[in-house]
């Protein structure tokens, strides 16, 4: 016997091992999580050698029901058929995994096509599904070869079972006869629309799933309702972990979290507690101990290191804050905050921004200027070329959350400052309204990304205009600080003021 002949004889018996292995899977789900893969860090794992407990009894509840939708309910299922499911979780303790191994199955083993709805508040939380359902599907080529993944649609080639992902589309929604439907992280959808549409497409088909995924949310609006509802009715699976049980959680990562994440904040992320209210970014205590007496309103320049002019604009309704700011030892300094309030007769133009803008260019060498590009395209494209510009996206997610994480940092160690009175403006009520008594309003909200961002309470009088300045100054300055050494300290031999 030829060794190529014994060599294909192995390669047909490995072809006819995986596929009684796929048929198998393909029986019921419990059978499906004995040979699926999970991407790790290091590369795969079988997912039964890591399943927690918890994860446990969230699959076996629901198993019965996702057979029953499949077409293959067996003996085995002989426990009744949990059609609605509420999981409330900590962050990271993979809601959005196990869901796609579930999702994954259901489109492989359907034996008649069906199609699924998954959505989410934003495009950043739905495309998170999408990405899960990608990697699994990646680290099982060979068991998940007929998933095809478009954009917004995950399908069966062969069967044409399908997902479709949307995000806050109440319109399109109405419509839908899903055959399952998944809500990811309820708890920030803003609005009920999109939660009433997809309940009542859910019961228009007796075999329907539906499974709501969440974290800990905020108040007691309607998305507490939901929840109290799917706690205390026999026809839904309700499920609540009390804080951080995933061990691939470390201690270290939640004293990180601690140290960053207001009290309330941290509690709902990673103890999965429900809050009455979002987390408060500062108290106006801590803030005011970052005011230093020693400290001026400084019209030019008295440091020979890197400044960075911070500058959030807006026409109408809200302030237009210039901020100037410096390292000064192992602190960053606010040489000058200016801020211009609009009337509704009074508009703040764009003229403003670019006066002040070489105003500041002329009294602090070395400056970089921090410019919203949503907001000032025109003025960035007239100045760049002259002056250090870097674009900002003040609206940004991820910029927004490296922010309000780096601020809410500088402030509680004491490492930014500012002079008494900083940002000050007249207050028709006569009541005190300066940066310290802006930072203390705001709020530290939770997207549905999971990033946090800062935000002021929509009442009349609150803003965050200055906060956002201070704030964009010291991210480029800590982001610069990483880079160059020498940004805090060494003046130049010849200071002068940017060619205009």
């Amino acid at each position: 016997m030829s060794s190529s002949f014994r060599r294909d004889q192995r390669i047909q018996q490995v072809r006819e091992i995986r596929q009684r292995r796929r048929r198998h899977a393909l029986l019921h789900p419990e059978y499906f999580r004995r040979y699926v893969a999970i991407p790790t860090p290091d590369g795969t794992q079988s997912l039964r050698d890591v399943l927690q407990p918890w994860q446990l009894v969230d699959f076996s509840t629901l198993d019965p029901g996702w057979a029953q939708l499949a077409g293959r309910a067996t003996e085995v299922d002989s426990r009744a058929h949990i059609q609605r499911a509420y999981i409330e979780r900590p962050r990271g303790h993979s809601k959005t995994s196990d869901m796609a191994v579930q999702l994954v199955w259901i489109l492989l083993a359907a034996r008649n096509p069906v199609r699924g709805l998954a959505a989410a508040a934003d495009r950043d939380q739905a495309s998170l599904i999408h990405e899960a359902v990608q990697r699994l599907v990646r680290a099982n080529p060979t068991l998940c070869g007929d998933i095809e993944l478009v954009q917004h649609w995950i399908r069966n080639r062969q069967t044409q079972s399908k997902l479709e992902i949307i995000s806050s589309d109440v319109a399109g929604s109405w419509g839908a006869l899903p055959d399952f439907v998944i809500c990811d992280e309820l708890c920030h959808w803003e609005k009920p629309d999109l939660w009433y549409s997809l309940l009542s497409s859910a019961a228009k088909k007796p075999s329907c799933m539906l499974t709501v995924l969440t974290n800990a949310g905020v108040g007691r609006g309607w998305q507490w309702q939901v929840r109290e509802h799917a706690k205390t009715s026999s026809d839904w699976h309700f499920s609540s972990l009390e804080g951080p049980q995933a061990p691939w959680i470390t201690e270290t990562w939640l004293d990180e979290q601690r140290a960053l994440l207001p009290e309330p904040v941290y509690s709902r992320l990673w103890l999965n507690q429900w809050q009455h209210s979002d987390g408060e970014f500062v108290t106006l205590e801590e803030a005011g101990k970052c005011c230093d007496n020693q400290l001026s309103y400084q019209p030019q320049s008295r440091s020979y290191g890197m400044h960075v002019a911070a500058i959030d604009y807006a026409e109408k309704h809200d302030y237009t804050v210039g901020c100037v700011a410096h390292w000064e030892g192992n602190r960053i300094v606010v040489d000058r905050m200016d801020v211009v309030v609009p009337t509704p007769h009074q508009p703040t133009p764009v003229k403003w921004v670019e006066d002040w803008m070489e105003e500041i260019s002329s009294n602090f060498p070395n400056v970089t200027f921090v410019v919203d590009e949503y907001q000032l395209l025109g003025v960035i494209q007239k100045y760049e070329h002259r002056a250090n510009v870097k674009r900002f996206q003040f609206l940004s997610g991820e910029g927004n959350h490296r922010l309000a994480l780096r601020l809410r940092q500088l402030i509680l160690q004491q490492e930014v400052c500012w002079y008494p009175g900083c940002g000050a403006i007249p207050s028709p009520t006569g009541q005190r309204d300066d940066l310290e008594t802006e930072l203390a309003s705001l709020i530290l909200r939770q997207s549905t990304s999971g990033r946090v961002r800062i935000d002021h309470r929509h009442e009349a009088g609150c803003h965050d205009d200055r906060a956002f300045a201070l704030g964009a100054a010291c991210l480029e300055l800590s982001t610069r600080s990483q880079e160059v050494d020498f940004l805090r300290v060494t003046p130049p031999s010849l200071p002068g003021a940017f060619d205009w």
